[in-house]
């Protein structure tokens, strides 16, 4: 028995009323987007990025502001990443829970966290660097899309993904989405230098898939 799902159609017509956090999400993303589209407002949402400041200057904020303010002005690409939060979080919410909002927030700390580690190790050794925008792979909406597409991989890992438009039509199996994600991100690490914002990538992949893979302490076996 097989079924077809429509994801498109489920974000505009019903995936039921938002949860607080989301609807909260979705307004500080957009107006992040909208801010780095105004030259008079850049340099406040400037203050909330992820960039060197956060080592040099003490600026721990950013470890978590970076993940809530979008990122990247207004455009086709950052509408559709928008929508991807949206659908992708909302689905969260139906696989992890009252989890979703902690989920987020720690893997969003913990990839910046790894991300600004890396990035300062590899500046005191003269290694890659992005000087003209730090850490954009994974400003925003960038990996908060990230954690919901680990979250998304480990829950229908067994499923494949056919008649999208964006696969073609193919049946690409959906644990193949991440690969797909991370080499399309290494990509663009390797073509301007942002080895932090790869690895921040990376991490919060990694934590969303560690997330919906996790069993549960109350299903845990008794020693």
């Amino acid at each position: 028995m097989s079924y077809r799902r429509t994801p498109w159609h489920e974000v505009i017509a019903g995936l039921g009323k938002p949860p607080k956090f989301l609807q909260a999400l979705m307004i500080t993303l957009a107006v992040g987007c909208f801010a780095d589209a105004v030259e008079p407002l850049r340099s406040w949402v400037g203050v909330l990025r992820l960039d060197p400041a956060l080592w040099e200057s003490g600026h721990t904020w950013r470890l978590v502001t970076y993940g809530l303010f979008g990122f990247g002005g207004i455009s086709a690409w950052v509408l559709v990443q928008l929508v991807l939060v949206y659908w992708l979080v909302q689905q969260m919410y139906v696989w992890l829970g009252k989890r979703t909002p902690a989920t987020l927030l720690s893997g969003i700390a913990v990839a910046g966290l790894i991300a600004a580690a890396a990035q300062a190790l590899s500046n005191a050794v003269d290694g890659p660097a992005c000087d003209w925008a730090p850490f954009w792979l994974m400003q925003g909406q960038a990996v908060v899309v990230a954690l919901g597409l680990g979250v998304f991989a480990a829950k229908n890992r067994h499923s494949t993904l056919s008649s999208s438009g964006f696969v073609f039509g193919l049946p690409i199996p959906t644990r193949y989405l991440l690969p797909i994600h991370l080499l399309l991100t290494l990509g663009g690490a390797l073509s301007t230098g942002d080895l932090g914002g790869f690895l921040g990538i990376l991490t919060a992949t990694t934590w969303g898939w560690r997330a919906a893979t996790r069993r549960p302490r109350h299903l845990e076996p008794l020693n």
